[in-house]
């Protein structure tokens, strides 16, 4: 009577060591396969600034990676003073329309007042600066 208890002792041992196995090959193929992914990286783009001399600047996008106008901040300043801007602020006027600043798009800053000294524009994102570029009275 021994003997039939045991074979069934020997077939549960066999699933466990074989589940074991298939757990732990998984774990070392996905702890690998995370090596292969690419990292994320920051936009790159081109922008044509151009100013209207009456305190209004447009950022064009002109090639390159598209980004989420929430994400992004454009910042005016010199050594004395700065102003940010974001997407929410009614200042600023993106055409066309959408969530993304695209090939074509572009991003009109009306700060309300002309510029008196050499200022910085920069289009900034979370991670990185995207474009920086001096407007000239």
């Amino acid at each position: 009577m021994t003997g039939r208890h045991e074979e069934g002792v020997s077939e549960v041992v066999g699933e466990m060591l074989m589940i074991g196995l298939a757990i732990l090959l998984i774990s070392v193929f996905a702890s690998v396969l995370g090596n292969f992914l690419p990292a994320a990286h920051d936009p790159s783009l081109t922008v044509l600034m151009t100013n209207d001399g009456e305190g209004n600047v447009t950022l064009w996008h002109k090639g390159g990676d598209w980004v989420k106008t929430d994400d992004l901040t454009i910042i005016i300043g010199n050594d004395t003073s700065r102003r940010s801007f974001i997407r929410q602020d009614p200042r600023i006027v993106l055409v066309p329309e959408k969530n993304v600043l695209d090939l074509g798009s572009n991003i009109t800053i009306i700060t309300g007042s002309a510029f008196t000294a050499d200022e910085t524009v920069s289009l900034v994102t979370p991670r990185a600066k995207i474009f920086s570029g001096t407007v000239h009275p």
